[in-house]
């Protein structure tokens, strides 16, 4: 799509292509951005850790599970939009080769991962959303035209290399935190000095168990050895001691004897290093320890709270900032108004207790009447019962506080007429 296409003006004899992010952003894509334990940290090698992956997985899979709903707005309340075209898109099937579980799931894999996530968005001829197409982050760079218009330049198409111009309101851009507003932060990135240290601790733990978690061990000889010698006596034993071949019987000559040296601090501590880390990594998502397999602190008692946390800590940013974009690309609106529409996820599922929590908070309800039967039978997944379950409910030992401000009436008026 050329930038005639798009309605903008010719541009001016100069460089438009620079991206409005850092070029440091871009070290991770290829080799990666080398650190100081030697490691080499890009998205790819990011998300072989175990913890990143497991993060990634669970925001991922968390966001995307939510229902995503459309709603009517009028001064009366909200009501579910099932039959708008829009409807279809962000509830069902955004496009004809996927769903909107893995669309979303893509979505916020790429935001926590790169700090940026992009979806291009197809318009019928007069503009109208036909479908939702997610593009690479890596691929897809912001621009400005010389009139200091934003664009989007991308090479995720049809033909691999080749680079298409997008106009900003057929993309939907979603950044992370960031430095301009308008680029996120790659997570990775900003810790690649964290996940160096762990792939370096995770290689350094591979050569340790690949020789059995053994201690070093040293084979003295009372005669000098030529180098030669040395090299194939180590070679046997490591050949005829190691592995599957552990714990066999040594049989030693020419007055050798062997000895074990005891295990290093940072050794021994190999474990706690990684539960650490692991914790470290954790928090860099905001994600509570214990689902990424760290046990040790749980309890029945902070369950709850922390699953509750995670719902408004963690996943809500990614929530509204995700509702804010397709409100403002993808819901019609008059220049200068709100529309009356409105997308957002539903996180009631999540919030849920267990039964006897959930069913006293349901009884609250129904007996102080912001409840209806039927209301309460429609939150637990249960078909309606009829129209006497939709009265309202009001609690006879309780009055109206103004009542009591009302001046005494005379018994005479207060007796009814017969």
């Amino acid at each position: 799509m050329s930038i005639q296409t798009l309605g903008l003006s010719q541009p001016e004899r100069r460089d438009i292509s620079a991206p409005v992010l850092n070029p440091d952003y871009w070290e991770a894509f290829g080799g990666g951005f080398q650190t100081e334990a030697g490691e080499a940290i890009s998205d790819a090698t990011a998300m072989q850790i175990s913890t990143v992956f497991s993060c990634i997985r669970i925001l991922a899979e968390s966001v995307a599970s939510l229902p995503l709903k459309l709603f009517s707005v009028t001064p009366q309340g909200r009501t579910v939009e099932t039959a708008h075209p829009l409807n279809y898109l962000l509830t069902i099937a955004p496009n004809e080769e996927s769903t909107t579980f893995s669309l979303i799931e893509t979505m916020v894999a790429h935001l926590a991962l790169t700090g940026n996530c992009y979806v291009q968005i197809e318009r019928s001829s007069d503009g109208i959303p036909v479908a939702l197409w997610s593009l690479q982050p890596r691929q897809t760079e912001p621009f400005r035209l010389p009139t200091g218009t934003l664009a989007y330049k991308t090479t995720d198409g049809e033909v691999p290399g080749k680079s298409r111009i997008l106009a900003a309101k057929d993309v939907l851009h979603v950044p992370l935190t960031s430095w301009d507003g308008l680029c996120g932060l790659s997570p990775i990135m900003q810790a690649r000095r964290t996940l160096g240290h762990q792939v370096a601790a995770e290689k350094y733990g591979s050569r340790l168990f690949t020789n059995s978690a053994m201690p070093q061990l040293v084979i003295t000889n009372k005669i000098k050895l030529k180098p030669e010698d040395k090299l194939r006596m180590r070679s046997d034993w490591e050949m005829l001691h190691s592995g599957k071949n552990q714990h066999r019987t040594a049989i030693l000559d020419q007055d050798s004897t062997v000895s074990k040296l005891s295990l290093t601090n940072d050794e021994a501590q190999f474990l706690q290093l990684r539960q650490f880390t692991r914790a470290d990594i954790a928090s860099l998502f905001r994600i509570p320890v214990h689902m990424v397999g760290e046990l040790q602190k749980m309890s029945n008692s902070n369950t709850e709270n922390m699953n509750l946390s995670f719902i408004v800590d963690t996943l809500r940013p990614y929530l509204s900032r995700i509702e804010a974009e397709i409100t403002k690309k993808l819901l019609p609106r008059e220049p200068g108004k709100m529309s009356n529409l409105q997308v957002q996820f539903d996180t009631t599922e999540r919030q849920r207790g267990d039964f006897v929590s959930q069913t006293a908070g349901y009884a609250t309800g129904r007996q102080f009447g912001w409840l209806t039967g039927n209301d309460v039978r429609r939150s637990m997944g249960l078909n309606e019962a009829g129209p006497e379950l939709d009265v309202f409910l009001n609690p006879v030992n309780m009055q109206n506080a103004d009542v009591l401000l009302a001046p005494l009436k005379p018994k005479e008026m207060m007796v009814p007429n017969v």
